[in-house]
């Protein structure tokens, strides 16, 4: 019975299956013999283009979901070849449509004052002449040899060539004219645009602009307006230069990833800070169209054949509300320092705040700065941004190098506790010169004169003599041991490309070993020498000492999600990346004297009756002919630690400025002084204090 059972089920399958074979066989003749020559006419009648369908970028916030980079319904107008055909050959060459199509568009564009894309580096002067663009010699050099024409050539020599029937033919316009079609023809043609990737004539444009150029679609063939994703850089004051941008993908960029199916020559790609360093995770994968037009552009059919996949959004470990304190605190002291030394010395200031828990960067910001939103859509703003002598788009917080002057201190104190080479215990006196060297004609001063003295009191104090002593007894290569293991001259991991700097030693040296002297490792000791350090590095190190001794890895970005925020793919976790080596009590040695140093009689005294306990050190720093650079770093509670300042206003000249920006961020943070609500993001990019006033 069993046997009987297995042979019927056998046979059911076969039945099934050559039932199905039949089927595809019969549907095979249908489409081969019976309907093949109606689908080859078809064919030859028709034609079928796919065309990409660009998905959304991932979008970035901070911590709290503030958004600082994120995506609005926009509009671009696009030819697309296919439609650009011309229905009477013999009355109207396909160029000769291009041409008529681009004058109309563009007269409607001058129209409403809108503005289109253009690669041609070549203007017409006041006297009508064809003129080089300034600034362009590699654009250029790249059109001469895209035209085959000498080095030489000029720019009337370009345009003839370009408007000859070789190229555009457009020679029988006016100038005006033949400049506009050879900008346009040009533009397209180094854009790659062909019959499976259409040209963006025009990126973002009016709502009523993409209105009129769907109302002249008769007389526009092939012209289209989309709705794309529009990348919109919202709370733009708050972190420009660590959201960074996005632009038109460059040949590099485009090299680099074409293999990746995710850009075309027309494609958006991050330009810098987090919008370029994640850009892999931001990018999202592009959707695919196909459209079946007849030959005389008639649509028959459209299907979308691939969906668009939107990337993945980035929550960075930034508070916008603290930053915005910081910014403000910056701008405030900066510009107080500036009126003091006056025009001629140009005074910047800059700081990083980490949380003691995992290091992630709560707030970081350099002063000068410029606001985001309106670089990306005010040319009149960029032109000044970019032309402006104080350069207020470089991030001095994480790429800026000083020598960091007293704030080195306590990295000395460890290093020299830990190797024995003194004690808590351990006093110098402090006759305000330094003579160990005196016979030499080297004899560096204190800023006071300070008696006899322990580390404690001389962090307090920040007596040099203390330190030249101490620096000089423990030796160079033992300092810049600890001083790595620290942070400084390191890269302490954050996700953005930033300095490492250096730190003073031999291996800053030319000539190494044999270059350095005694007298270096003296001046290296209190900050001044060879040093290079960024603030970021500076923050770091604070941290470290807070965190009794554990250097964990600095980071920006606190997770990853899909696109909808919904699912989280990857969250940062604390990390270990170095151990100090210092025993407890040696360590709280350090700590304490950071301690005394906001206390009554320390150089950081306008903390002495805070309400918080702050253990910290103040920093002047020689610049040579410039005004000495101001620095803080400060951690509190003492206790209990939960946050880590480093700051600097340099040639700022008084440690007034630096303290002062101190306390506006622990004002902030603890007790929510200067801090402001930021207002919800409306779904046309504004906030909702700006909708409220109009």
């Amino acid at each position: 019975m069993e046997r009987k059972k297995g042979t019927g089920r056998i046979i059911t399958c076969l039945i099934i299956l050559l039932t199905i074979f039949g089927l595809f066989a019969a549907q095979l003749f249908s489409w081969q013999l019976v309907q093949g020559e109606t689908y080859r006419q078809r064919a030859d009648r028709t034609n079928i283009s796919t065309i990409d369908i660009e998905p959304k970028r991932g979008e970035i916030l901070d911590v709290n979901g503030v958004d600082l980079a994120i995506n609005l319904t926009g509009f671009q107008i696009v030819f697309d070849s296919i439609y650009m055909v011309s229905s009477d050959p013999s009355q109207m060459s396909n160029s000769q449509l291009r041409n008529d199509v681009i004058l109309k568009l563009t007269n409607l564009f001058r129209q409403k004052g809108e503005e289109w894309e253009n690669q041609l580096p070549i203007l017409m002067d006041a006297d009508g002449n064809y003129v080089f663009e300034a600034d362009k010699d590699k654009e250029i050099a790249s059109l001469k040899k895209t035209i085959r024409l000498n080095d030489y050539a000029t720019a009337q020599q370009c345009i003839e060539k370009l408007a000859s029937a070789e190229y555009y033919d457009c020679a029988d316009k006016t100038p005006d004219e033949i400049l506009t079609i050879t900008s346009i023809r040009y533009s397209m043609q180094i854009s790659g645009f062909n019959s499976e990737n259409r040209y963006v004539f025009a990126k973002d444009v009016s709502q009523e602009m993409a209105a009129i150029v769907e109302e002249n679609r008769q007389s526009l063939p092939g012209v289209f307006a989309d709705e794309v994703p529009l990348r919109k850089y919202v709370n733009g004051d708050v972190a420009p230069k660590i959201v960074g941008y996005v632009g038109a993908i460059n040949e590099t960029q485009y090299n680099q990833n074409k293999d990746s199916g995710k850009y075309n020559l027309n494609s958006q790609y991050g330009q810098t800070g987090i919008e370029n360093a994640f850009e892999d995770i931001l990018v999202g994968t592009k959707g695919k169209r196909t459209t079946e037009t007849t030959k005389s552009g008639v649509v028959l059919n459209v299907e979308e054949t691939q969906n668009a996949q939107p990337g993945n959004t980035v929550y960075l470990t930034l508070d916008a509300r603290l930053q915005k304190v910081l910014t403000k605190a910056l701008e405030e002291n900066v510009n107080g320092a500036q009126a003091v030394v006056g025009p001629s010395v140009n005074v910047t200031g800059s700081a990083v705040i980490l949380n003691v828990d995992d290091f992630s960067v709560l707030a970081a910001q350099s002063y000068p700065s410029y606001d985001l939103s309106q670089f990306m859509e005010d040319k009149d703003y960029k032109t000044q941004i970019l032309l402006d002598e104080k350069n207020p788009m470089y991030d001095y917080a994480f790429n800026g190098g000083y020598v960091i002057g007293s704030t080195m201190k306590p990295a000395v104190a460890l290093a020299a506790l830990q190797e024995g080479k003194i004690t808590a215990d351990t006093h110098f006196t402090c006759n305000h010169v330094y003579t160990r060297f005196a016979d030499t004609g080297y004899a560096p001063k204190c800023m006071g004169t300070h008696g006899s003295i322990d580390v404690k009191t001389a962090l307090a104090k920040s007596c040099n003599i203390f330190f030249y002593e101490t620096g000089y007894q423990t030796g160079i290569t033992m300092l810049n041991e600890y001083w790595r293991r620290l942070g400084l001259g390191e890269n302490v991991g954050i996700e953005l490309p930033v300095k490492t700097g250096f730190i003073a030693g031999p291996d800053s040296r030319e000539g190494g070993e044999s270059n350095w002297r005694f007298g270096d490792t003296v001046a290296a000791s209190i900050g001044q020498s060879d040093n290079q350090i960024t603030i970021l590095q500076m923050a770091t190190y604070c941290a470290t000492i807070a965190n009794n001794g554990v250097r964990l890895r600095t980071h920006l970005v606190d997770k990853i999600t899909d696109y909808d925020r919904k699912t989280v793919i990857e969250e940062t976790q604390p990390e270990v990346v170095a151990e100090l080596g210092v025993d407890e009590q040696n360590l709280k040695t350090v700590q304490e004297g950071m301690k005394m140093v906001t206390s009554s009689i320390g150089t950081g005294r306008i903390f002495a009756d805070y309400g918080i306990q702050i253990a910290g050190k103040t920093g002047t720093a020689q610049t040579g002919n410039t005004p000495d650079h101001e620095l803080f770093i400060g951690y509190a509670p003492y206790d209990d630690p939960e946050i880590a300042i480093a700051l600097i206003i340099s040639n700022g000249k008084e440690s007034k400025w630096s303290l002062d920006v101190a306390k506006q961020i622990f004002d902030a943070y603890f007790y929510g002084i200067g801090v402001e609500e930021i207002p919800e993001t409306n779904p046309d990019g504004t906030t909702g204090e700006q909708s409220e006033a109009e």
